[in-house]
């Protein structure tokens, strides 16, 4: 609670660059902001649900660092994914086309790559806390119903259960199948999952770790047009759902692909900097939301005085 004001923060979704949003937590705990309640989406899931575990953003960063650097975390095969996207060599090139054939053989017969359970065996030792009434902070997780297409929201019962669904990348980590639903990724839905805090909080803080949108970008194939559809899609999603919130941090992340995790150090510094950098216009913002609170309860007492006295 900053000053009586109930906080929440929503931390979307985007791999590797989640990793921003440890730096980002790192500076609001040192200004003296805490949330009071956490969304969180994908790999915002993973590290809100370790934030609302420890309540200490320097744990989080150190047993996040040694997870990505783990036996349990290389055995999810993020490694053989490239992510320079910037690599325009032929060889490069020749990758790509073998591996969209390599896409197209597997994705006819099978649902997956890589087993549910391999991210929880990697995701079980983050948390001090495996059910979500123990955690320290309240936590929602976001994950979507592939049937139906709702999102789904988890507030109680297994934390590892519930962020293992909300990072089940699609394609890549096998669905949790429940009661007719299909769960993956929390981010299909809810990129940046402030919705679930609507109505919840007094002041909602977003946390966007999208890629951002390249406008002097052209696709020049079949994989490259159905990407970029897919990309103007969510850009558009994600700023309806950033726009509900009241303040927004955006940490630098030069659109680096979902599974640079080796770059870990790189973001959290990056998430750490965004914050620094917008701390002071935070702050204004939270103290003049107490300032005009006060003055509406300070209004209504009076107002409703008068009425007493000509009654």
């Amino acid at each position: 609670m900053y000053k009586n004001l109930k906080i929440g923060l929503a931390l979307g979704g985007g791999g590797a660059r989640g990793a921003c949003h440890i730096g980002i937590l790192k500076s609001l705990e040192r200004n003296g902001i805490i949330p009071d309640v956490i969304s969180g989406t994908s790999a915002g899931s993973m590290i809100g649900a370790m934030y609302a575990s420890h309540a200490n953003a320097d744990i989080v960063e150190e047993k996040y660092t040694a997870h990505v650097n783990g036996e349990d975390f290389k055995d999810l095969g993020f490694r053989y994914i490239p992510n320079n996207e910037k690599d325009d060599s032929i060889f490069s090139q020749i990758f790509k086309q073998i591996k969209n054939q390599y896409i197209l053989m597997v994705s006819s017969n099978r649902k997956s790559i890589v087993k549910n359970e391999r991210l929880a065996k990697a995701a079980n030792n983050l948390f001090a806390h495996s059910q979500f009434n123990d955690l320290k902070i309240p936590l929602i997780v976001t994950a979507t119903d592939l049937i139906s297409g709702k999102p789904m929201l988890y507030k109680s019962g297994n934390v590892v259960d519930a962020v293992v669904k909300s990072s089940s990348i699609p394609g890549f980590i096998e669905p949790t199948y429940i009661d007719n639903r299909m769960l993956l990724d929390g981010g299909i839905v809810f990129p940046t999952p402030v919705p679930p805090l609507v109505g919840e909080c007094d002041f909602i803080i977003a946390i966007n770790i999208s890629k951002a949108f390249k406008t002097d970008d052209e696709p020049e194939n079949i994989f490259e047009i159905m990407n970029r559809s897919r990309d103007i899609s969510t850009l558009h999603l994600n700023s309806y759902l950033l726009n509900q919130s009241n303040f927004v941090i955006s940490p630098k992340h030069e659109n680096v692909h979902w599974s640079a995790f080796d770059k870990t150090k790189e973001f959290i510094q990056n998430g750490y900097n965004a914050a620094e950098s917008d701390m002071e216009k935070l702050l204004i913002q939270l103290d003049s939301m107490i300032e005009e609170s006060a003055k509406t309860t300070k209004e209504t007492f009076w107002t409703k005085l008068r009425k007493r006295l000509s009654s």
